[in-house]
């Protein structure tokens, strides 16, 4: 019988294949699978978890209980108990913070970056010294939201539990960063890798935005369609309210900067087919709404 690993490998590969030049940007990170598989026995579900949690922390340079517990599946304890042994393997580094909502996340140690190193066949970067300075603080939230719902599209299943991926696999905004320095493109979140091989990039809306921060948002996702690095973008939120006055800023962007020129070019901000080029490719995933809520702000 096929390992579902080797399966989920093939889906990616084909995903990849459909996409053709846009994958080619992201490689080798959109070959990485990251959905969670248990085994059938003990010594398999441990050797399973242990290496998805030493890949994610490597990928996105943390995480938490509450993540854990979710994608194992298990109640918190035993994922508090999961990261703790790998603590105490010197694979992981705790780091004590009223910013997450554990009170606490964890980073890799050196071990764990050279262990991380062998399962992702790429190198990991690690510094040394206090494992509290190897977090942004500022980010601890919006960072755990990221990895969840990148993992949760991965996982994503039907109501009857029939398996439903949004995306077979994923870029985290620090594999996007160092990828990718210039000014003209947005830090997106994450880019992911949808089934039918289109190329999204994934955003998490957690706070309300300024209409000038909105404005240098649009023309940076314009820059980074028009210029081949994904086919959409997708917004995830928290909050009802958060969509409603980000389509309120649209709207009016949408209305106002065809009318305004920019001072270099003497052309408009926006032409009307690069608003209609937004319009098209901006989406609204109220989706994970409710369980964003109940997750993170409980």
């Amino acid at each position: 019988m096929t390992h579902p690993g080797f399966q989920q490998q093939q889906l990616i590969n084909q995903a990849v294949f459909s996409s053709g030049e846009k994958a080619e940007k992201y490689l080798p990170y959109l070959f990485m699978p990251m959905k969670y598989f248990p085994g059938t026995n003990n010594n398999q579900i441990g050797k399973a978890r242990r290496a998805l949690t030493i890949k994610l922390v490597a990928r996105f340079g943390l995480t938490s209980p509450t993540i854990i517990a979710r994608l194992y599946g298990v109640p918190h304890r035993l994922a508090l108990e999961h990261l703790n042994n790998l603590v105490t393997e010197k694979l992981l580094s705790l780091v004590i913070t009223h910013r997450s909502l554990d009170g606490r996340v964890y980073v890799l140690d050196y071990a764990g970056a050279k262990f991380a190193e062998e399962l992702l066949s790429v190198a990991v970067y690690f510094r040394s010294g206090e494992p509290s300075l190897r977090v942004n603080q500022n980010a601890i939230m919006h960072d755990l939201m990221m990895q969840y719902i990148l993992l949760k599209g991965i996982h994503n299943q039907t109501k009857d539990g029939t398996d439903k991926p949004l995306w077979f696999s994923f870029v985290t905004e620090p594999e996007f960063k160092r990828q990718f320095k210039s000014d003209e493109i947005r830090n997106v979140d994450g880019i992911a890798l949808e089934p039918d091989g289109a190329i999204a990039a994934i955003e998490i809306e957690h706070s309300f935005k300024t209409k000038a921060a909105r404005q240098t948002i649009l023309l940076k996702w314009l820059y980074g369609l028009k210029n081949g690095y994904y086919n959409k973008i997708m917004l995830f939120s928290q909050s009802q309210k958060i969509f409603t006055d980000i389509k309120r800023l649209h709207d009016q962007l949408f209305e106002e900067l065809p009318t305004r020129f920019d001072k270099k070019t003497r052309q408009p901000m926006l032409s009307l087919s690069d608003v209609e080029t937004l319009k098209q490719a901006i989406v609204y995933r109220t989706i994970f709404c409710d369980e964003i809520t109940e997750v993170f702000y409980r």
